[in-house]
């Protein structure tokens, strides 16, 4: 397989670009792109195969979920299951931006991206092209950091062709971003937040 590279631009995200990258998306394919964070792949939450794929990508478990972008805190509803006070005092304080939030998942998040423990993980980025992206496919994306297991995440489009060339289906080329930090990823607990990685959000 030959990864398709197609440039677009963050800020104004080409619509021929992104209807290009939900096709992909919506075929059950892979494709890596520059969001808020660091470049990262996107996958349909909907196709066992992708999500498997991914898996491959990453060297990840069914143990270890990938992080879910969302476009809007509708589609959380739909996802999570309940949203407390305690997830609402962050969701208002940090999104949309760089902080994933963990919830229990309802019985709408498919089985292949929900956590072991019956959780979801889920963020609403702040990201043109990404949510450009998310509203071109309408459906929730598993999104992990394009990097392989013991690297940092890649910063441009070059660093992911090194590593990933025919291993994805597309990449759109958005120039280099700025931090290699990924978002944080918390956990709602009785007493308080647990900080489950650290990223661009510090708590």
């Amino acid at each position: 397989m030959k990864t398709k590279v197609v440039a677009i631009t963050r800020q104004m995200p080409e619509w021929h670009s992104v209807k290009v990258a939900a096709d992909v998306i919506d075929s059950g394919g892979i494709i890596c792109f520059p969001t808020d964070t660091t470049y990262g792949f996107a996958a349909s939450v909907y196709s066992p195969q992708a999500i498997e794929r991914l898996r491959s990508l990453k060297v990840r478990s069914p143990q270890d979920p990938f992080v879910i972008i969302v476009p809007d805190l509708g589609v959380v509803s739909e996802l999570a299951s309940p949203i407390t006070k305690k997830h609402r005092s962050l969701i208002d304080e940090y999104w949309p931006g760089p902080l994933t939030i963990v919830f229990e998942a309802s019985d709408r998040v498919p089985e292949c991206v929900a956590g072991p423990d019956g959780s979801v993980a889920l963020r609403i980025p702040n990201d043109v092209l990404t949510q450009s992206i998310l509203r071109a496919c309408g459906i929730p994306l598993a999104a992990p950091s394009a990097n392989l297991r013991g690297k940092s995440p890649a910063l441009s489009s070059e660093e992911v062709l090194a590593d990933f060339s025919g291993k994805i289906d597309l990449l759109l080329d958005g120039g280099p971003v700025e931090s290699s930090l990924p978002s944080t990823i918390v956990t709602v607990r009785p007493r308080g937040c647990k900080v489950l990685r650290q990223g661009r959000v510090f708590l």
